[in-house]
C-alpha cells in the first residue's frame, strides 16, 4: 500500500509540469492598427479662356436719354487695352462650387471735328473698366445616365463698370477729367452639367438666370471640350451673358444700363 502511494506521488510529480504548460500563457499585446489615409475624391479644375465677344446694348444717365451701342469683336479687340478671364471649379460627385471672373479694359481717342460744335478742335481720351464675377454652389441632381453629372446651382453675380473721360482743349492743352463708377450685385439660379463622352471627350453646359425689381442677368454657355491628359484639357464653346441694371436713387440720376455680350471662347483646364 505504501508502495501504491509513493508511486501516485511520483506520477503526480512528473505530471505536475505538463499540466502546467497546458495552462494558458499571456500573449503579446497585438500591434496598434493604423488606418490608411483615404484619399479625397474632390476634384479641383482651374480654366484660362479667352472669350472673342461681341457686345449690344444702351446706356445712360441722368435726363439723356438711352444710347444704343454696338461693336463686334473685330472693333473691341481694336480698342482692346488688357484683360483677364478665368474659372475656378471643385466637385465631387455630389457637391459643386466656382467661381468665374472677367476683367477688361478697353480704350479710345475722339477728336472732335465739327466746326459747329462747342468741343470743335478737341481731344477726349475714353477708358471704360469692367469686371464681373460669378460665385456659385450646387447639389447634384440623382437623374441621367452615370457618366451625366447635372447640378442644381445658386449664386451671385457681381458687375463694376468705370468709365474715365479725359478732354483736352486746343486752348493751352488744358485739361478737364470726369469718371461714373457703378456697381452691383443679383442673385441667381441654374443648372450646371458635365456629360462624358468617353475618357477622351466630353460636353460641359451651364445656364443661369436672375436679378431684382431693377436689375436682371442671365447667361447660357456651352462647350465641347478634350483630355489630353488625365489632367490637362481643352474646351471650344460659345457663350451668351445678358445685363440689365436701373438705377433712381444713386448718384448718377436714373442710371440705366443694358447689354449683351455674346460670342465663341476657347479654354484651357488643369485638373487634380
Amino acid at each position: 500500500m505504501r508502495a501504491y502511494s509513493a508511486l501516485v506521488v511520483v506520477a503526480g510529480l512528473c505530471a505536475a509540469p505538463a499540466a502546467a504548460a497546458d495552462l494558458p500563457t499571456r500573449k503579446p499585446a497585438p500591434e496598434e492598427i493604423v488606418a490608411p489615409a483615404l484619399s479625397s475624391n474632390w476634384r479641383f479644375e482651374i480654366t484660362g479662356y479667352g472669350w472673342a465677344t461681341s457686345l449690344a446694348g444702351n446706356g445712360g444717365f441722368g435726363p439723356l436719354p438711352p444710347e444704343l451701342f454696338f461693336a463686334n469683336f473685330a472693333k473691341i479687340i481694336r480698342h482692346f487695352e488688357g484683360g483677364l478671364m478665368g474659372a475656378a471649379t471643385a466637385s465631387n460627385g455630389t457637391f459643386i462650387g466656382g467661381v468665374d471672373l472677367i476683367w477688361s479694359r478697353l480704350g479710345a481717342g475722339v477728336n472732335f471735328k465739327d466746326p459747329d460744335s462747342a468741343l470743335f478742335g478737341s481731344h477726349a481720351n475714353i477708358t471704360l473698366n469692367e469686371f464681373i464675377g460669378t460665385g456659385f454652389g450646387g447639389l447634384r441632381i440623382p437623374i441621367g445616365p452615370p457618366n451625366l453629372e447635372l447640378y442644381g446651382t445658386v449664386g451671385a453675380r457681381y458687375f463694376y463698370i468705370r468709365g474715365e473721360n479725359t478732354l483736352t482743349t486746343p486752348v493751352f492743352g488744358f485739361q478737364q477729367k470726369s469718371s461714373v463708377t457703378k456697381d452691383w450685385a443679383d442673385p441667381v439660379a441654374g443648372l450646371a452639367a458635365h456629360y462624358v463622352i468617353n475618357d477622351k471627350w466630353f460636353i460641359n453646359f451651364l445656364t443661369d438666370l436672375g436679378g431684382l425689381d431693377n436689375s436682371a442677368t442671365g447667361q447660357v454657355l456651352g462647350s465641347v471640350g478634350y483630355n489630353w491628359t488625365a489632367s490637362i484639357a481643352t474646351t471650344l464653346g460659345y457663350r451668351v451673358l445678358y445685363a440689365y441694371e436701373r438705377d433712381i436713387s444713386g448718384p448718377l440720376r436714373d442710371f440705366r444700363y443694358q447689354s449683351w455680350m455674346y460670342g465663341p471662347f476657347a479654354g484651357f483646364k488643369y485638373s487634380f
